[in-house]
């Protein structure tokens, strides 16, 4: 299907596949790899993400010697808004064919999850299906785990580190790498504790940065503790201590620290979703949390 949206410039129009191949690039990494995600060629997908630069008349993706690196910043601000409008086209033509859903969901999300990923995909939700009640339950991921395992929750959505077992029947949403953060490069010696700003206890976060600080004999301290967190990236910002954040909560005005600067290895972390309530209202619902924009990147 190859909708036209409103003119940008002169007669020129943004059409829906373009939407999709930018994405598609910006999510798998690459022309060639969004063409084989698409069913389309490679040189289908450049052609579309030419034409939509040059209806915005801006560059979305960095390009170095034919390859793709990154997104402009201008790519960055418009990722967002094209995911969404191809998530609301989805939902529209999916109205269509599922039934009105009603009754109770619960479902549970950690306290270091930026709400902003779930609101746009409850509030469309609760928009097409006037009858069904959603209540969000915020706690650390183990206090999530724990819910899921005494049948409080109808669904869950927490992180836990890649490789360290758990619920079987898990989805895994997203995967990033974590990170020592600082406000600016320090080497690592371990001959004091290090300070750190994390999140509560039970936080996989908190678990991993200790594991590896006890792997090569160093201790930390706790600067600033929150389950905050705007808070916790504050606090780093602020030079109370070092962090321990996945690749896309590390803000602009903090670094990356790692082998370079002596610190040791960290795991993956895991974004993962749990689907306990069995029947349609429950799988369909968690149709609508895949679907919000910026949640799942494997």
């Amino acid at each position: 299907m190859d909708v036209s949206l409103p003119r940008v410039a002169g007669d020129r129009r943004i059409t829906l596949d373009q939407l999709r191949a930018f994405v598609a690039v910006a999510e798998e990494g690459g022309f060639h790899a969004a063409g084989a995600h698409l069913g389309r060629t490679q040189s289908a997908v450049t052609q579309s993400v030419k034409a939509l630069e040059d209806s915005l008349d801006s560059r979305l993706l960095d390009r170095r010697r034919g390859h793709v690196v990154g997104l402009t910043a201008e790519g960055q601000r418009f990722l967002p808004h094209a995911r969404e409008i191809l998530a609301r086209l989805s939902e529209a033509v999916g109205a269509l064919t599922r039934p009105d859903l009603r009754g109770r969901i619960a479902l549970g999300v950690p306290d270091d999850f930026p709400i902003a990923d779930l609101h746009g995909a409850i509030s469309r939700c609760l928009g097409l299906n006037p009858r069904l009640r959603i209540e969000v339950i915020s706690a650390l991921s183990a206090q999530i785990t724990a819910m899921v395992r005494a049948g409080d929750l109808d669904i869950a959505i927490f992180n836990r580190i890649e490789g360290g077992g758990g619920d079987d029947e898990a989805e895994i949403l997203r995967t990033e790498p974590l990170s020592w953060v600082g406000r600016e490069r320090v080497r690592f010696d371990g001959t004091a504790p290090l300070p750190l700003c994390v999140f509560p206890e039970g936080c996989p976060y908190r678990v991993a940065g200790i594991e590896a600080l006890q792997g090569v004999g160093a201790t930390a301290r706790f600067a600033y503790v929150s389950a905050s967190y705007d808070n916790v990236r504050a606090a780093i910002s602020a030079g109370l201590g070092l962090g321990l954040l996945p690749a896309g909560a590390i803000g602009a005005d903090q670094v990356r620290l790692g082998a370079a600067e002596g610190f040791p290895p960290l795991p993956r972390i895991q974004l993962v979703m749990v689907v306990r309530g069995r029947g349609m209202l429950f799988s369909a619902f968690a149709d609508y949390l895949r679907a919000a924009p910026g949640l799942v990147r494997v």
